[in-house]
């Protein structure tokens, strides 16, 4: 069905679009709602393909927003400083001083972040108008699909790429996140979801109550500026082990500036177990899987209280946990290939299945 009607592949099931407001340059920005037959909901922005809401039910059926963002797109367009929601890219992550060097190639991207290019920079996707069409699966999976097309030298970046972002709900309320990204040269691509959960509710305290376990053996080192340095080192002995279950309230204090590592997972080919969330005062459980080799963990460590988000909720410190599945943000580190070839399409899938655990007394 094309763009403008409603889509309903089971009664319970659609997806529908609105006007969102407009950017300072008069440009509209859409919002998609998503509203999967088992109860999730979510809603997002054609303005850097942001998730603005994500509803999941808990185990009595109450539905209550789990990721953070703002009210209004205002907001989003003059102060997501924090990424809320977006989807990071060229390259996900910092790139060492900005130099991207590739095949004999080098390129100077804009630093950003204390020397070093973070998630695009000025002329990131997360600062892009991307364009959106319905789909329906015939399981009764609704979703809609983000299109973005970035110009050679966009952002310092070489090479056109056609980047598309599927947002999928299933009816057993999973959210699948799969990118596609095709150049017409060979260029580096690593693309993230930036959503901070919080399985309580946005703005419903820290999250330092959810208990988390990563399925990774080692992590990445940097430098005192969180410069990735190549270098894996295993997580044994170190504050970085979340390889067993552990409450955060624990963990976060001996954390590397509170911040969270960049995990490299196993090599498997294929979706492979990533991470698990787990909040006792909602029962809310969220499971990741994906066919990334690394993911970025992170505390919400510079939220302070000071920011106003959705519901006129502050977000304290730590209110909100990233899982950020990407590649290495280096590509002459032997760290993983990121590089996309004109002959064949680089596609990558993230899968967040959420369920319910019951309220620990």
């Amino acid at each position: 069905m094309g763009k403008g009607g409603i889509v309903e592949p089971e009664q319970l099931a659609s997806c529908t679009y609105r006007s969102y407001g407009y950017l300072a340059d008069g440009s509209e920005v859409e919002a998609w709602t998503l509203r999967g037959a088992g109860g999730m909901e979510m809603e997002i922005l054609s303005y850097g393909a942001a998730i603005r809401r994500l509803a999941v039910p808990d185990g009595d059926g109450q539905v209550v927003d789990v990721v953070l963002g703002h009210e209004t797109i205002d907001s989003w367009e003059r102060a997501n400083e924090s990424y809320f929601g977006v989807i990071a890219g060229r390259i996900a992550g910092r790139v060492p001083g900005g130099h991207l060097a590739f095949e004999g190639q080098v390129y100077q991207l804009a630093c950003n972040d204390r020397g070093n290019h973070l998630h695009g920079a000025e002329g990131g996707l997360d600062k892009c108008l991307w364009e959106g069409e319905p789909l329906t699966g015939e399981d009764g999976t609704v979703g809609v699909r983000m299109r973005y097309r970035s110009l050679d030298g966009e952002g310092g970046y070489p090479g056109t790429v056609e980047i598309s972002a599927t947002f999928q709900l299933t009816p057993d309320n999973t959210f699948v996140f799969e990118t596609e990204a095709k150049a017409d040269q060979v260029t580096p691509i690593s693309l993230a979801q930036h959503s901070y959960f919080n399985l309580a509710g946005a703005g419903h305290g820290s999250a330092e109550g959810h208990v988390v376990q990563i399925f990774a053996e080692e992590v990445m080192r940097t430098d005192e500026k969180m410069t990735p340095l190549g270098v894996a080192e295993a997580v044994e002995c170190t504050a970085a082990d979340l390889r067993q279950p552990r409450l955060l309230a624990g963990v976060i204090p001996a954390l590397w500036q509170e911040h969270g590592d960049l995990y490299r997972l196993s090599e498997e080919v294929g979706l492979k177990l990533a991470a698990r969330v787990f909040d006792p005062q909602s029962g809310r459980v969220m499971q990741v899987s994906t066919t990334h080799d690394f993911l970025q963990f992170y505390t919400g460590a510079h939220l302070d209280g000071s920011l106003i988000g959705k519901e006129d909720r502050a977000y304290p410190k730590h209110g909100g946990l990233c899982f950020e599945c990407q590649g290495y943000p280096d590509p002459s580190a032997d760290c993983g290939d990121i590089l996309v070839r004109p002959e064949q399409a680089q596609i990558h899938r993230t899968i967040y299945a959420f369920s319910n655990e019951g309220i620990r007394s």
